[in-house]
């Protein structure tokens, strides 16, 4: 948390606030999460985008960048208890402010990190390019190139692997984290445990299906609900999962006791009934 859909509803959000707006002045608050970039200097890192314009946001896996008139990018990596949220720049900051970006109009776009284990840098094309977890990520499986030929070819890569823990690799498809694995799972009748290779053809396209179809609902209910996430403008998400945070209470399909475990140390549910 948070996942694409998360990302992808606070890029949206931060669209209709940011986008053409010239950056006015740059607070960085938590030092620690400026990562190594163009500038790694809190003070350089200010000086560099005072000034500098906004003009275009795209999301990859859960990464968020934002490419600055200039021609840097701004990119944004929320982990785990991370958010972005777009406020007045005369209101008070809330606990937990990592970085504040001011905005012409009044307008500040502000980070917050209960665990400040998020990250941000600025970088250049070069540099956007060669970013390791950028450059090792899977097919977007919201496009076109999510075919299930696509999908078979990299689980292929991971036979061995649980099948759950291969949809967690973000170089086999990106974005996709544990509430949506499991709710993946779910909906396409997988169990989690399974071997990434013993899944048929026709498997393989009933979870790919399924995928998109949960990631495509979560991104229309604006992320999923939890108290852990809120959207640019500080609300929470809509999307109610089935499976996912619910070990030990009734399936919604069948009415059989979710059962909960745990998967390459993350904790997983889901119906011994519904999926095999």
């Amino acid at each position: 948390m948070p996942e694409l859909p998360e990302v992808e509803t606070t890029r949206r959000g931060i669209d209709r606030y940011a986008l053409g707006r010239t950056i006015l002045g740059v607070r960085v608050l938590v030092p620690k999460m400026l990562k190594e970039g163009f500038v790694s200097d809190p003070e350089a890192f200010e000086a560099v985008l005072a000034g500098d314009r906004i003009v275009e946001s795209t999301r990859r896996g859960k990464y968020l960048i934002f490419r600055l008139e200039s021609g840097y990018y701004l990119l944004f990596h929320l982990k785990m208890r991370g958010h972005l949220v777009v406020e007045p720049t005369d209101s008070d900051d809330e606990k937990y402010l990592a970085l504040g970006i001011k905005l012409d109009g009044g307008l500040e776009i502000r980070f917050y990190d209960i665990w400040t284990w998020g990250e941000f840098r600025l970088l250049s094309s070069k540099g956007l390019s060669e970013h390791s977890g950028l450059s090792s990520m899977g097919v977007e499986p919201l496009t076109e190139d999510f075919t299930s030929t696509a999908f078979q070819t990299s689980l292929r890569r991971r036979p061995k692997t649980t099948i759950k823990a291969a949809l967690l690799d973000q170089s086999l498809v990106a974005g996709v984290g544990n509430i949506y694995a499991d709710e993946s799972l779910f909906r396409s009748g997988v169990r989690p445990d399974r071997p990434a290779g013993s899944l048929t053809e026709t498997e393989v396209d009933r979870l790919r299906s399924a995928i998109q179809t949960v990631l495509t609902e979560a991104v229309g209910g604006g992320g999923t609900v939890s108290d852990n996430y809120f959207d640019a403008d500080g609300r929470p998400g809509r999307y109610a999962p089935q499976v996912y945070d619910r070990g030990g209470k009734p399936c919604a399909r069948c009415g059989t006791t979710l059962t909960r475990t745990r998967i390459t140390g993350r904790g997983t549910v889901y119906c011994a009934a519904c999926q095999s």
